[in-house]
């Protein structure tokens, strides 16, 4: 949300309005509101200077006192601070409510104005409106619904200030600047969704590459070690045998060389069950590094801690496969839907089950399954596991049971 009316403010600006990063105003702004950030300010740098034009040509004018230019000016700064909070970064409580009743709040101080003040160009507040519009609503209802709440305003505008003359040509064209900037912002909404659709892609693709690549090694090493094992093992065994019987067979004196050959084949034949051993050990899956590779490009948008309880060598391809993906699922709920900033991965051994449990501080309120949690369930329970989860004003919480390992 902190980019609407991006492009639209930019046009109408012609970039004339710049703040240095140590500007003062900047400083103050930033206080408040911690992420705000240049596109931001251009925004509200276009409200103030309509509210000063609105205050010069009011000053200069013989019908219109001090009350309407107070009046005006208090509207302006009511729809600048309502525009920050409709805009900001950080989640409320319910979000999507309160962000729909500050619209309507900054929908009533736009109507304020036309009421207020007798200039055409207060239009722009609309504009500035409009913008923040696809973020809230269905874009196709916004559409359909922009003649009306375009042609709200001016109504009233006709009413108090009883003008005529050219005024809905002005309606029209503000209308088009209104769609406008609907358009740009929708394709902008657009671009970021798939921007992030294709990071979330690309951090799952290194992830299961990462398996898959471990997984190779694995069965590679098994391989070997299985030769090792048969071929080898067996020869060796075979030699030690043919030792015995010579050490029997042989005359005293001669029994000394044989039983230090039988010795050393003995040694060999330890050394390689050991080493086949340790390949098979260290050729198992590493799902910790797996979860690791893909929350590391998360880092500065959520924090993270994973805790291990138990070996999870054993894992199979397809296991590890699913319980990374029901992670990355749950990380993009929680950073999208729950707006969280830290979540909690605890892997651990309950009664002959593999849980996973994923919890956040999100606001999750009450929700509705959708495709990611339902696609979360479908894929636990091609391994006979199940899935559960529960929402509460701490957060979410997906905890996913699967059968340990055989």
């Amino acid at each position: 949300m902190a980019v609407v009316a991006k492009v639209t403010i930019e046009k109408m600006t012609f970039g004339l309005f710049q703040l240095s990063g140590d500007s003062p105003i900047l400083a103050v702004m930033k206080k408040y509101f911690p992420k705000i950030d240049s596109e931001l300010l251009v925004a509200i740098i276009t409200i103030a200077v309509v509210a000063v034009a609105n205050a010069w040509l009011m000053s200069g004018s013989s019908r219109l006192g001090p009350v309407n230019l107070f009046a005006t000016l208090a509207i302006f700064v009511l729809f600048a601070l309502t525009f920050l909070f409709v805009t900001r970064d950080e989640p409320y409580r319910h979000d999507t409510s309160v962000r729909v009743i500050l619209l309507a709040l900054e929908y009533l101080l736009v109507l304020a104005s036309f009421m207020a003040s007798p200039f055409e160009f207060n239009a722009i507040l609309l504009v500035i409106w409009s913008g923040q519009l696809p973020y809230v609503m269905p874009y196709r209802r916004t559409l359909w619904l922009s003649p009306l709440w375009s042609a709200i305003p001016w109504l009233v505008f006709a009413k108090v200030w009883e003008q005529s003359n050219g005024l809905w040509l002005t309606a029209a064209l503000f209308w088009t600047f209104n769609l406008f900037s609907l358009m740009m912002m929708e394709s902008r909404k657009q671009a970021e969704v798939a921007r992030e659709q294709a990071e979330q892609a690309n951090r799952e693709l290194r992830a299961l590459q990462d398996l898959m690549q471990q997984a190779s090694r694995k069965d590679e090493r098994t391989r070997i070690a299985r030769d090792i094992h048969d071929l080898v093992g067996h020869h060796l065994t075979a030699l030690s045998l043919h030792l015995q019987v010579a050490a029997r067979t042989v005359a005293p004196e001669q029994r000394p060389p044989i039983d230090q050959c039988l010795s050393i084949a003995r040694l060999l034949l330890s050394d390689v069950r050991e080493a086949v051993s340790d390949m098979r050990e260290y050729g198992s899956l590493d799902l910790l590094q797996a979860l690791n590779e893909l929350i590391a490009p998360l880092q500065d948008k959520i924090s993270v801690t994973i805790h291990c309880d138990g070996d999870l060598t054993e894992l199979s391809l397809l296991q590890a496969t699913t319980i990374l993906r029901c992670v990355q699922e749950s990380l993009t709920n929680s950073i999208r839907h729950g707006k969280a900033s830290e979540l909690h991965i605890e892997i651990s051994r309950k009664v002959n089950q593999l849980v996973t449990e994923i919890t956040d501080n999100g606001t999750a309120g009450e929700y509705q399954p959708g495709n990611g949690l339902t696609g979360i369930k479908e894929r636990v329970a091609e391994l006979n596991g199940s899935a559960e989860f529960n929402a509460s004003p701490q957060g979410f919480h997906t905890r996913l049971m699967i059968p340990e390992p055989g």
